[in-house]
């Protein structure tokens, strides 16, 4: 083994590419420079450049504790399996690189994991079964996994008896009521079983083309194999023989002798009855005969019964009568009226003429001598002319109706017909200007669809039904004024189908717009400066709560609330579109022409309701006035003197919120609460923040009073409007 990995090593060495070469340039033999021992190769390359006997071109000795080829490998460990061979290690054969302690056991008789044992328990073994019989089948679950059978075990699985050798799959099946093949079946298929027959109709007699081997008669079978139609109870040997045309007594010929032969006639003439004295009896018509004996003359085809009586003096239909109900004969038909035509409905057929009759029938009311072929045709639902059909539009008297192509009820005055009635699609009115579209008539409302609908010779008028709305755009920017509008099936000059401008007369005002800090809504959204706006320039600083009628008294009435913002910042802010909350989720927005402009500083007093309200001027809004528009007020909105809160919000952004609680907040200071006073924000504390506390708050003073001397249950007190007393 250890020649051959050299000669490996050495085939290695020569696949990598040529030694590198021991010549100088001149390609004279160059000795290394730094070759201590002089084996040939360098310090770069030897292992041990002090002994001569190793160098990478040394054949390896193994076990010696040198590696003399200088390959860097285990010299203990040969095969290159990572376990040590020989005395140092537990590799037992280091030569051969898949055995070795922890290998894996697989049927190769080898002891691959070095266990002292070969093949056992292998990972590639078959399932071993018990065989007790020795037949080569086993039973029951597997007793283990091996690489060869040993005695008493079997790889295949499926023996039904293992105590009996001669019970097993693949062993031939005979009648002694065992299960001999392992089948789940007791004597199937047996070799030595009787053959018998399907007897499908029960008749007792077998199908010799449906047979089985059994040990015993299976149900439905039989040991007779003689039946002719195993399908039909009625068919089998000795069966009585009947007409229909199968072989009943299965002799192999069929009806011969039938028990219901019937009685046929001769037919000399062919003409399909026959002569009632020749007879003959069998299962059908032999040639030459016919089942009806009714012929009053075989010897001619032409008389017979269903022939046709003709006026000939002879009883040619058989029925004992000469030329009756002749075909042939003449009518003759009654004429009441005197008018020279006979009564259609009234006649009579007869091969000779009769007395005060007329061979004309072309009266169609006998009753009327002024109705007959040759009358005038009139509108009076009768048939004059008694060409069957009453009020014809030839009809002396018929009128003129109109085509009405698209029946919309009224006609083409370039196409009419004459009738007594209104034929189908037709119209009396001669009026319409276009019969091939319902869409155009006189009746008809103008629509925008380029067509003459209600036939005034004009197309698609400014009244037409579905003529849209345009807007003037006076400052041409895109733009349409919602209240200058006018309809048209096309737009006018100038107009526009837009109509969201909300100034026509500045074309920086649109909804396209850019905002600009004027107290201008420049994008039309109601909403004015918005973006300019920030949170806390509006603060609310007072607030007249809902009434209290505990205590020592009531304010004047129930709708006396309002609330006090103050504008904190540089500008002017303008209200217009601001979302107001309370704590239920009642809310009402300031409306867009309110006009509601707090100025930079100053304040804004918003109302419930000031018709009702005792001081009504001190009002700059009120928000239960229904005179702003749905939408725009909210006769719900109430404060709640216990727990409530007031919240402004600018294009979805809480601006302010107060939010006040019966009791003490976290602070340990209760919000302040009496009847008729107003709640008020100290100056110092005039911010988004700070008016959310409750120790920033206090009850307006007993000198501050707003409502009128003249106002039921004065005074109020409060500074709407004004700057708020201090509270410390």
């Amino acid at each position: 083994m250890r020649t051959s990995l050299l000669s490996l090593l050495v085939l290695l060495a020569a696949c990598a590419g040529p030694a590198p070469s021991d010549k100088d340039d001149t390609g004279e033999t160059a000795e290394p420079d730094d070759d201590a021992d002089g084996d040939g190769f360098g310090a770069a390359d030897d292992c041990d450049d002090a002994d001569p006997a190793v160098n990478p071109g040394a054949e390896e000795a193994w076990y010696d504790g040198v590696d003399a080829d200088c390959d860097g490998a285990d010299d203990y460990d040969q095969d290159g399996d990572g376990v040590q061979g020989d005395t140092r290690g537990a590799d037992c054969d280091d030569t051969d690189a898949t055995a070795f302690p922890g290998a894996v056991e697989v049927c190769d008789g080898v002891d691959d994991d070095c266990d002292g044992l070969v093949d056992d328990a292998p990972a590639d073994g078959l399932p071993l079964y018990a065989d007790l019989d020795g037949d080569g089948w086993g039973e029951g679950a597997a007793v283990g996994e091996g690489c060869e059978a040993a005695p008493g075990t079997a790889f295949a699985d499926g023996d039904c008896d293992d105590a009996d050798a001669t019970r097993s799959p693949g062993v031939a099946e005979i009648c002694d009521g065992i299960d001999n093949d392992c089948s789940g079946y007791v004597d199937d298929a047996p070799t030595d079983g009787t053959t018998w027959y399907a007897d499908r109709d029960a008749d007792g007699f077998g199908d010799p083309g449906a047979a089985a081997v059994a040990c015993a008669q299976p149900d439905g079978y039989g040991a007779d194999a003689t039946d002719c139609d195993d399908g039909d109870p009625a068919s089998f040997p000795g069966a009585p023989e009947v007409c229909d045309l199968e072989d009943n007594d299965c002799d192999g010929t069929v009806d011969d002798g039938a028990e219901d032969e019937r009685l046929y006639f001769v037919d000399n003439d062919g003409d399909g009855f026959g002569d009632p004295a020749s007879t003959t009896s069998a299962c059908g018509a032999p040639d030459g005969y016919v089942e009806l004996g009714t012929d009053c003359d075989d010897a001619d085809p032409a008389r017979s019964p269903g022939v046709v009586e003709l006026c000939n003096g002879t009883d040619d239909d058989c029925d004992g009568v000469v030329d009756s109900d002749s075909p042939d004969a003449a009518s003759w038909y009654p004429d009441r009226d005197g008018d020279g035509y006979g009564d259609a409905s009234g006649g009579l057929a007869s091969c000779e003429p009769v007395e005060g009759w007329l061979a004309d029938g072309s009266d169609c009311d006998d009753a009327d001598a002024t109705k007959n072929p040759d009358a005038a045709e009139v509108c009076d639902d009768a048939d004059n002319d008694c060409d069957g059909a009453a009020d014809e539009s030839d009809a002396v008297d018929a009128v003129a109706w109109f085509l009405d192509a698209d029946a919309d009820g009224y006609g083409d005055p370039g196409f009419s017909a004459p009738a007594c009635d209104l034929p189908d699609g037709y119209a009396a009115a001669a009026t319409d200007c276009d019969d091939s579209t319902a869409a155009a008539n006189p009746g008809r409302r103008e629509t925008c669809d380029g067509i003459d609908n209600d036939c005034d010779a004009t197309v698609d008028e400014d009244d037409a039904t579905d003529a849209p709305t345009w807007h003037a755009d006076a400052d041409a920017d895109g733009y349409g004024d919602p209240d200058t509008a006018t309809t048209a099936c096309a737009a006018p000059s100038g107009y526009l189908a837009d109509g969201e401008d909300c100034d026509d007369a500045d074309p920086t005002v649109n909804p396209a717009g850019v905002e600009i800090q004027d107290l201008v809504d420049q994008d039309c959204d109601i909403l004015v400066d918005e973006t300019f706006v920030r949170v806390g320039d509006i603060v609310v600083t007072e607030v007249a709560r809902q009434t209290y009628t505990g205590g020592s008294g009531a304010s004047t009435n129930a709708q006396a609330q309002w609330f006090e913002v103050t504008n904190t910042g540089a500008y002017d802010i303008d209200l217009a579109g601001w979302y107001v909350e309370e704590q239920d989720g009642d809310s009402f927005r300031v409306s867009a022409d309110a006009g509601l402009v707090v100025p930079a500083g100053g304040y804004a007093v918003l109302c419930y309701d000031d018709p009702w309200f005792a001081t009504p001027e001190v009002c700059t809004y009120t928000w239960g006035d229904a005179t702003w528009g749905s939408g725009a007020h909210d006769a719900t909105f109430y404060f709640d003197r216990d727990e409530d809160l007031v919240a402004l919000y600018l294009d979805g952004v809480l601006m302010d919120q107060v939010f006040w609680e019966l009791g003490a907040d976290s602070a340990g200071d209760a919000w302040p609460r009496t009847a008729r006073y107003s709640m008020e924000l100290d100056p110092e504390e005039v911010g988004p923040a700070t008016n959310d506390v409750a120790g920033a708050w206090c009850l307006a003073a007993s000198t501050d009073r707003y409502s009128l001397p003249t106002a039921t249950g004065y005074p109020d007190y409060g500074t709407p409007g004004a700057a708020n007393g201090a509270c410390f």
